[in-house]
């Protein structure tokens, strides 16, 4: 029997919770442009906190990388993955500067006094977790594709609600871009790179095997994590 890929074989592991975190009561008012302006403060605060656990995460698992020297580098899976790594860290740089960027238009945010929630302590244990110097690159490229998958997923979910955005609702920082910022092409086609690295480097992993069941640890706490990381809604 062929074994299924990790990514498969994730996305099926769980599936009430993937629906439960990537379908938030939260993402739907969001979508519809009925989300409470608190709510939205409240989630990019910790988003923007998030993103200090995220960069040290991306900065080890660089540090786990190889860099083939060969000018045929380009093809090989080291390099792919590493070339991932500095994509992430680019992408999320930009993103930081998209939060602050908007808080600072929209709710007059002036920085310092944001504490880490427990849900947003939890994504930053699960960061200095897989990404510990103990933990493989596959351990670590798990909860990147988790993280990101998830986001996709719930940002897809939101975005499905467009036809009910009334038309003077339309110029909203939601609707301009953040929820486009992770529903274009572009993001979309970045987590199916990752996806693809992830299951390339777990070609040969026993699904059996201790790193196979931490991958399904990782995977059960981004989603517990991502679930609960919505502010919560009437």
């Amino acid at each position: 029997m062929v074994q299924k890929k990790l990514t498969e074989h994730l996305l099926a592991y769980n599936t009430d919770a993937f629906q439960s975190a990537t379908t938030n009561p939260w993402l739907r008012l969001a979508g519809t442009s009925q989300l409470p302006t608190q709510s939205l403060l409240a989630w990019l605060t910790q988003d923007r906190l998030y993103i200090f656990s995220y960069i040290p995460f991306m900065g080890n698992m660089l540090s786990k990388a190889s860099f083939p020297s060969s000018s045929s580098r380009q093809k090989s899976l080291e390099w792919r993955v590493a070339d991932c790594f500095i994509n992430a860290l680019t992408n999320v740089r930009r993103e930081l500067g998209m939060f602050e960027d908007i808080l600072r238009k929209h709710f007059n945010w002036k920085e310092g006094g944001e504490t880490a929630t427990k849900e947003t302590r939890a994504y930053q244990d699960m960061f200095a977790g897989a990404g510990a110097a103990n933990q493989s690159i596959l351990v670590g490229m798990t909860a990147l594709w988790a993280t990101e998958k998830c986001y996709l997923e719930a940002w897809k979910y939101a975005l499905s609600f467009k036809d009910e955005v009334p038309e003077e609702r339309k110029s909203h920082v939601l609707h301009t871009t953040l929820i486009p910022n992770w529903t274009c092409d572009e993001f979309e086609e970045f987590v199916l790179c990752i996806g693809e690295l992830l299951d390339e480097l777990a070609e040969d992993i026993p699904a059996d095997s201790k790193e196979w069941v931490k991958c399904e640890e990782v995977w059960q706490q981004v989603l517990w994590a991502e679930e609960n990381f919505w502010p919560k809604v009437k």
